[in-house]
């Protein structure tokens, strides 16, 4: 099951087109708004290759989860951060299958939801901190 080239410079296309909307979207004045929820890097190997050992096929995907409609100091407005994390993974994870080994759906990727959960909960608790500190 392996990419085909032009698949592997769209994959490596959109996660640099993300990575820089992420790095230009806004200023270091500007409060932050949203978490990046990250599919783990999926690595395979698809041939022999002598001095490498394997060659190895990587590729992620990224969603912007965004919390400023969003009060972050109450218990509500975390909870409903956490959910938009949780189905941000979910889709990231069926997303990165789909491109890795397209076909039919394949059963749900605990450790890659959970990964990607936690890489945005992370975030989301640094966000939540400073919303509490600042108060309601």
């Amino acid at each position: 099951m392996s990419m085909k080239p032009s698949q592997c410079r769209r994959v490596t296309l959109a996660a640099a087109a993300a990575t820089m909307a992420v790095a230009c979207g806004a200023s270091a004045a500007e409060p932050a708004t949203e978490v990046i929820v990250e599919a783990p890097k999926i690595a395979h190997s698809t041939e022999h290759v002598a001095s490498l050992g394997a060659r190895v096929q990587v590729a992620s995907v990224r969603y912007r989860v965004s919390y400023g409609d969003l009060n972050l100091a109450t218990p509500a407005g975390a909870q409903v951060l956490e959910q938009r994390i949780h189905e941000a993974a979910a889709r990231a994870c069926k997303d990165i299958d789909a491109i890795i080994a397209p076909g039919p759906p394949t059963q749900d990727n605990p450790p890659c939801v959970k990964s990607a959960v936690d890489g945005g909960m992370r975030q989301a608790q640094d966000a939540i901190a400073l919303a509490q500190k600042k108060g309601p």
